[in-house]
């Protein structure tokens, strides 16, 4: 039997019936603005998709500019919310379920770099994946804007960045996309949660990892790491949409900042 991962958040973050979820992503995705870049990396919320799914979807509607007959690995990069570890766990299933259809995990691809790098701080255990929310809401947007694709998913526990940014590094190619899972700054006013998050922005706007210090983000390492990989790449990087959860779902006094940010290569 085939080890499938089970939804841990369907009906609480995004709706668990297929007609309405594709629904919902549809509205979000046709008002998502699409720009002329296509994505080597891009960062997007994890929130309930109420609070953060229309910023997700301007980052998941530049999928669009990718060559539709192609088979795509994503890379699905994100910080363990419910699973305290050290290093790096891979979701090491043979599908990831959700209520659009199965979606295949790249085992052989996993299992050839776990075999390369024995030394690292890795492990299949999937216990970090079972309930975390980080890549699972990724997933559906993904199957809303690729026709092939399959999943390399990697969360991440107490680790430095260079760590992660090596894991981006060894997979990345010209069929693979990295997703970058995060919110930014958590219950701040929201004028307060602006400030701090400005940092956020700008560290991705000029791929300057100092100003990271003052940003605060549960996927802190997965930004930092994607930042520094960029860099090394020569890509170019955008912020494409930002805002607070109060922007999209009412209350102001305690918000959740959210980014939409694309890295890619400079056409010549």
């Amino acid at each position: 039997m085939p080890s499938v991962r089970q939804p841990a958040v369907s009906n609480l973050f995004y709706p668990g019936q297929s007609l309405e979820l594709r629904q919902m992503l549809e509205e979000f995705l046709q008002k998502a603005p699409l720009y002329p870049y296509k994505p080597e990396a891009v960062i997007s919320p994890h929130a309930g998709y109420i609070y953060s799914g229309s910023v997700a979807a301007v980052s998941y509607k530049q999928f669009l500019n990718l060559d539709k007959d192609k088979h795509y690995d994503i890379l699905l990069v994100g910080p363990s919310h419910y699973v305290p570890f050290e290093g790096v766990s891979f979701g090491y299933y043979d599908y990831w379920l959700t209520p659009l259809g199965q979606v295949k995990v790249n085992k052989e691809r996993i299992e050839q770099f776990v075999t390369e790098n024995k030394n690292l701080p890795i492990t299949l255990n999937p216990i970090p994946h079972t309930k975390e929310h980080s890549l699972e809401v990724q997933v559906p947007f993904l199957q809303m804007v690729l026709k092939d694709f399959s999943i390399i998913p990697v969360v991440y526990g107490q680790i430095h960045f260079s760590i992660v940014e090596y894991i981006m590094d060894y997979f990345k190619d010209e069929n693979t996309v990295i997703v970058v899972s995060t919110d930014l700054s958590h219950y701040y006013p929201d004028e307060v949660a602006k400030q701090i998050d400005y940092h956020c922005n700008l560290a991705v706007e000029n791929l300057d990892l100092s100003e990271m210090e003052k940003c605060e983000a549960c996927g802190k390492i997965g930004m930092e790491a994607i930042i520094d990989l960029a860099k090394k790449r020569n890509w170019k990087s955008k912020v494409l949409d930002y805002k607070t959860s109060g922007d999209t779902a009412g209350d102001k006094s305690a918000v959740v900042g959210y980014q939409s940010a694309i890295f890619y290569k400079e056409e010549v």
